[in-house]
C-alpha cells in the first residue's frame, strides 16, 4: 500500500486536544536560582525586558521548571484565539529530559515536536523560552517569539502549503481513479484549513502589519470534496450472515455521516466496506458471563480490486446473563464504529497514494 504524508518544513510544536503546528526555538537551558522571595523583574515587567514592538511574550510560575514552561506556552497560545482543528498525520520528534529542576530539550532528525501537557489548543510558530529562574521553591518562565522573524517563518510555511495545495488539486484533476481523486482533494483541504489558521496567527503576531494573503480556497475545496465523495458510492458487505444488523447498519450510517453515499448494488460501487465480526467466551465465572469480540472493516477500492486499509478493534464484555453480555458486546462494537471508525476513515484518505 502506498501513502501520502503531509510535509512540513518547520519544527512543530504539537498540543494534544487538536492538531497544532508550531516552530520551537531554543529552550532556555538550565534554570537560574535567585535568593529572596520576590519574582524576577522580567516576570513582573516582561515588556520592559523584551520590547512589545519586537516580541510577543507570556509568563507563568509553577512548582517545577517544566510546569512553568508549559503554563507559559499555554498562556502565549491563548493570545491566539483561532482554534486549530485541522487533521494531520504528525509524527513525534521531540524528547525532553528533566534532571534536578533543569530542563533540556533536543530535536531529533525529523522535524516534528510533540508536547502533550500544555493547557491550550493553539499552534505556535517560532516560540521559545526566553527566561527561566527559580526563586525559593517557585519556578518562573518567560516565553515568546520575535515578531519579524516569526512573520517570515509564517509566510514561508503559508507559501509552501499553497504550493502543495496547487499540486494536490492538479493531481486530483489528472487522475482517473475516483478514490485517489478524493484523497488528493482531502489532502489539499487539510492544508488549506491549516493555512487559514496560520494566516490568522501571522496577523496577530504582526499586529495588523502582515503581508496581504490570497483568498482562501477552503470553501471551493469543501465543495470539490463533497462532489468527489458523491462519485465514490460505497457498498457495505458482510463476511457472514450472522453478523448483528445493528453493527452493519452503524457502518453504513458512519460512512454516510462522513459524506459518502451508501448503495445496495455492488456492481455500481467504487468503494467496498466488508464487515467481519466474531465473538467467543473470554472467561469462566460463576457470577458473570464474558465475551471477547473482534470487529474488522476492510476497505477495498473496487476499481482496482485493491485493499486500502482494514479497521480492527477487539474488546471484552461482561454481564450477568448471556443475553445481556450479547447486547453489551454489540453496543460496544457499534460505538467503536461510530467513533473510532470515523477517525480511521479520515486517516485512510490522507494515506492513500496512487
Amino acid at each position: 500500500m502506498h501513502r501520502i504524508a503531509i510535509h512540513s518544513r518547520l519544527y512543530v510544536f504539537v498540543l494534544l486536544g487538536g492538531i497544532v503546528v508550531g516552530f520551537m526555538g531554543c529552550s532556555g537551558g538550565a534554570t537560574a536560582q535567585q535568593n529572596g522571595s520576590s519574582p524576577p523583574e522580567w516576570f513582573l515587567t516582561p515588556d520592559e525586558a523584551y520590547s512589545e514592538s519586537r516580541y510577543l511574550t507570556a509568563v507563568a510560575s509553577a512548582s517545577s521548571a517544566q510546569a512553568a514552561q508549559d503554563k507559559a506556552f499555554g498562556n502565549l497560545a491563548r493570545i491566539f484565539e483561532a482554534d486549530i482543528q485541522a487533521s494531520q498525520d504528525l509524527r513525534e520528534d521531540y524528547r525532553e529530559v528533566q534532571e534536578g529542576g533543569e530542563v533540556t530539550q533536543s530535536r531529533q532528525q525529523t522535524r516534528m515536536i510533540t508536547r502533550s501537557d500544555i493547557q491550550s489548543n493553539q499552534k505556535l510558530l517560532n516560540s521559545e523560552v526566553l527566561e527561566q529562574e527559580q526563586v525559593g521553591d517557585t519556578y518562573y518562565a518567560l516565553v515568546g517569539m520575535e515578531r519579524q522573524e516569526t512573520i517570515s517563518i509564517y509566510s514561508e510555511e503559508i507559501e509552501s502549503n499553497r504550493s502543495d495545495i496547487q499540486v494536490y488539486r492538479a493531481s486530483a484533476q489528472e487522475t482517473d481513479n475516483p478514490i485517489t481523486r478524493l484523497a488528493f482533494l482531502q489532502k489539499a483541504l487539510v492544508l488549506a484549513k491549516v493555512n487559514d489558521r496560520l494566516v490568522t496567527q501571522r496577523n496577530i503576531v504582526a499586529s495588523g502589519a502582515a503581508p496581504r494573503s490570497a483568498s482562501s480556497p477552503v470553501t471551493a475545496l469543501e465543495k470539490a470534496v463533497r462532489e468527489a465523495q458523491a462519485a465514490c458510492p460505497v457498498v457495505v458487505k458482510t463476511s457472514s450472515d450472522d453478523i448483528p444488523s445493528s453493527i452493519v447498519d452503524q457502518v453504513g450510517a458512519t460512512l454516510e455521516t462522513a459524506g459518502f453515499r451508501v448503495i445496495d448494488r455492488p456492481e455500481d460501487a467504487i468503494l467496498e466496506a466488508l464487515v467481519k465480526y466474531d465473538q467467543r467466551p473470554a472467561l469462566e465465572s460463576r457470577d458473570e458471563e464474558f465475551l471477547r469480540w473482534t470487529l474488522a472493516i476492510e476497505l477495498t477500492d473496487r476499481t482496482l480490486q485493491q485493499t486500502l486499509e482494514t479497521f480492527t478493534t477487539e474488546q471484552r464484555a461482561g454481564a450477568m446473563s448471556e443475553a445481556a453480555v450479547q447486547r453489551r458486546a454489540h453496543n460496544e462494537a457499534r460505538r467503536a464504529v461510530e467513533n473510532d471508525f470515523s477517525t480511521f476513515l479520515n486517516e485512510t484518505l490522507l494515506n492513500i497514494d496512487p
